[in-house]
């Protein structure tokens, strides 16, 4: 993502958003309880300067668009250096997955993880052994393999998603991705499909990695609005 911080494809809608300790909620209009959405940002980028992700406009354009769609929504900042690491990261996803679905404003039993990039890796571990509250994983130009972003050491999530069974899974892809990128990603849609996973495949061709800020073309919008239609119809389905 360049320094600049590029204004999300989708309008912002204006929602409520309440900050708790670690994370802040971006919460629907209906006060009754709702699914909830966790979105794991990306990993690695320059941190030096810039706010933590969560504070970024692509994560608080895809807060405010799934609180708009009914759903509870939070960032979890797991890296806040910018740098991949994955014992932190992990215990960062699981006290936000904990905090958020034990919020009275939240559905405990029908939450999705939202992984975007460089943190695909850490979803290795839920698609291996999905939990009965978890309703779906998105993967957005997600990286499934050894790149020059990252470089997984534990659990790999092409070989984890083996144990996916019938976890909804909505992967978008982008036709022009990273050279390095690109190539973790086919082995995965395959073994998600041999798996018998419910995978849906978002394809942008003429999208870049961070098509959501970079790319604001129609083509591009109609992606974001697919996968957020897609990941909320999951969640209540």
């Amino acid at each position: 993502m360049p320094d600049s911080q590029p204004a999300f494809v989708l309008p912002t809608p204006d929602v409520q958003r309440t900050r708790h300790e670690g994370f802040e909620l971006y919460l629907p209009v209906a006060s009754e309880q709702a699914p909830a959405v966790i979105l794991v940002h990306g990993v690695p980028y320059t941190a030096e300067g810039r706010p933590v992700p969560s504070a970024w406009p692509i994560y608080q354009g895809y807060g405010s668009q799934l609180a708009d769609l009914g759903c509870v929504a939070t960032v979890v900042d797991h890296s806040p250096d910018g740098l991949p690491d994955d014992d932190r990261s992990t215990a960062a996803l699981s006290a936000a997955i904990s905090a958020v679905r034990t919020h009275p404003r939240v559905n405990g039993n029908r939450v999705g993880l939202w992984f975007f990039s460089g943190s695909a890796p850490l979803a290795a571990t839920y698609l291996q052994h999905p939990p009965e509250w978890l309703r779906c994983v998105a993967l957005t130009y997600p990286v499934l393999g050894d790149s020059d972003l990252v470089t997984i050491r534990g659990l790999h999530p092409i070989e984890a998603v083996a144990g996916a069974g019938g976890l909804p899974i909505v992967m978008t892809v982008v036709g022009r991705e990273l050279a390095d990128v690109a190539p973790t990603q086919p082995p995965f849609i395959e073994a998600a499909r041999e798996a018998g996973a419910e995978l849906e495949v978002v394809e942008v061709p003429e999208g870049r990695h961070g098509f959501d800020v970079l790319d604001h073309t129609d083509e591009s919008r109609r992606a974001v609005t697919t996968a957020l239609s897609s990941v909320t119809a999951r969640l209540r389905a």
